[in-house]
């Protein structure tokens, strides 16, 4: 039996060689195909990312192209857009209410609206009325139970109740008349009072205890208070400010007496005149030193110029698109321009310090441009990504203040990058040009066309380098180099003088 089945086993072997050397070519082939397909998988996989950092740098390098044919068309539509978002400037609005900085999905903010809609949550102001101790009028008041300083909180109380966000008032006024009503003393103002009478109702124990909570003890201060409920709107709270400040100027005050007026309501309002004036100051002082160290940087007053108009224009459009969406301005957004200064201009450091570099190095224009855009471009718009989302970050916070912060910074950083992208090469462009023209070149040649330029400093592409004899040059030749329009541009300078 097992001789029979090994004789079998042999047989299946050796029965046709052929198909098995067929069989295992095959088998063999398969497993080179898989193999091919697998490094072929593996192979285009990383491919596909480089495929659009690709397509991204020839945009870029259209881009660049586009601005260095039409530099004066790039720059007017900027200024044309600019000029356009311009115009909403005068709405972006400056908040210093403390609600519009909380969320109001909290319950307690939102037990807080509710009593306010039942008119119950209210806020204070205060018109402090004091004695001057350093008063040298003659005749100065010392004690604010004198009956001029009454009659003035009399009257200042009623003008301020008549303001339609004031609730009501509250003062020492109130107390003396609901007295004099107790004893039988029928009047309706202070000045109503007799002077005896008066001086019974001050001097009386129980009213002293009263006006405790008006006139402090030694009779050198008492207040007016004034309730409203416009701390949630800052433009109402500006505007009962205002109005308040207009009535005591009108009102004048007695002598020896000054008064100031404090409270939630007014607090806000100097919170947000302080907030208006940082901002203002903050980004004026942020562009004079960046345009210090760029100056130092770039050795020139015009690129140094270059760049902060770029930043400038940023914080235009930031400032612009602010009004039209109605984000506005609060105590961390205050210094926003002021950052997006300090992180735009390293965009256009980048790109700029690329561009002369290239330049020095003997590249034209054209080619330094689209060198500059093109390399330093794509790792720029990767930073500016990175930036934008760490700001977009905020957004998923539940302060309103820190998504409000995180969304406008993302403007400014988008916009700088953008516009040291599109618009700063057209900007370099212009002040080669312009560098050009106003500086005055040593000419000679049998047809003046040879123009003499400092070793190391670019020309034009309108003009190649060549070498005059040594003999004729050679004390030029230590400190200049020479160069000439080339021959397409002489042949179109003669047939221009021609016609």
């Amino acid at each position: 039996m097992l001789a029979t089945e090994l004789t079998r086993t042999n047989k299946a072997k050796h029965t046709n060689p052929a198909k098995n050397q067929h069989q295992e070519h095959s088998s063999k082939k398969a497993k080179e195909h898989k193999k091919t397909h697998k490094r072929t998988n593996n192979s285009t996989t990383p491919k596909a990312p480089m495929a659009l950092l690709t397509i991204y740098a020839n945009f870029l390098k259209k881009l660049a192209h586009a601005q260095v044919k039409h530099p004066y068309l790039t720059v007017a539509l900027i200024l044309a857009a600019t000029l356009a978002i311009v115009g909403g400037l005068p709405h972006v609005k400056t908040i210093a209410s403390l609600e519009q900085m909380m969320p109001k999905d909290i319950e307690e903010i939102r037990a807080f609206h509710t009593l306010r809609d039942q008119n119950l949550g209210q806020d204070m102001i205060a018109i402090i009325i004091e004695t001057n101790p350093e008063s040298t009028q003659e005749d100065a008041i010392f004690d604010v139970r004198d009956r001029k300083v009454l009659e003035y909180i009399e009257y200042l109380a009623n003008v301020i109740t008549k303001e339609p966000d004031i609730r009501e008032t509250f003062s020492a006024k109130d107390i003396i008349l609901a007295t004099a009503h107790e004893i039988g003393i029928t009047a309706s103002t202070i000045q109503d009072i007799p002077d005896d009478a008066l001086r019974t109702i001050l001097e009386n124990e129980a009213v002293k205890e009263q006006l405790q909570g008006f006139i402090n003890h030694d009779a050198t201060t008492t207040i007016i208070i004034a309730t409203t409920d416009v701390s949630a709107d800052d433009t109402r709270m500006g505007i009962l400010a205002d109005t308040i400040i207009k009535h005591l100027e009108d009102a004048g005050h007695p002598p020896g007496i000054r008064t100031t007026l404090t409270g939630t309501p007014i607090i806000q309002r100097r919170l947000g005149y302080l907030i208006a004036k940082d901002r203002k100051s903050t980004q004026w002082l942020s562009t004079l030193l960046v345009f210090i160290i760029t100056m130092i940087l770039f050795g020139t007053f015009t690129s140094a110029l270059v760049p902060i108009l770029i930043v400038t224009i940023s914080v235009t459009w930031l400032y612009g698109i602010m009004g039209y969406a109605g984000l506005p301005i609060s105590t961390l957004a205050g210094g926003v321009a002021a950052m997006v200064i300090g992180i735009g201009i390293d965009y256009s450091i980048h790109l700029m310090n690329k561009f002369k570099n290239e330049r020095a190095c003997g590249k034209t224009v054209q080619n330094a441009i689209e060198h500059a855009v093109q390399e330093t471009g794509t790792a720029l718009t990767g930073a500016a990504i990175a930036t934008i989302l760490a700001f977009l970050a905020f957004l998923l916070g539940s302060m309103p203040e820190m998504r409000r912060f995180g969304m406008l910074m993302a403007i400014g950083v988008g916009s700088s990058f953008t516009f040291s992208i599109f618009g700063l090469p057209a900007f370099l462009i212009i002040e080669e040009k312009i560098i050009h023209h106003l500086k005055k070149r040593l000419r000679f040649g049998i047809e003046g066309e040879l123009v003499l330029y400092e070793k190391g400093e670019a020309h034009p592409d309108t003009h190649e380098e060549v070498k005059p004899s040594p003999e004729e040059l050679k004390t030029l030749f230590e400190r200049y180099k020479v160069c000439k329009p080339k021959q397409t541009t002489r042949n179109k300078q003669r047939t221009s003088k021609n016609n």
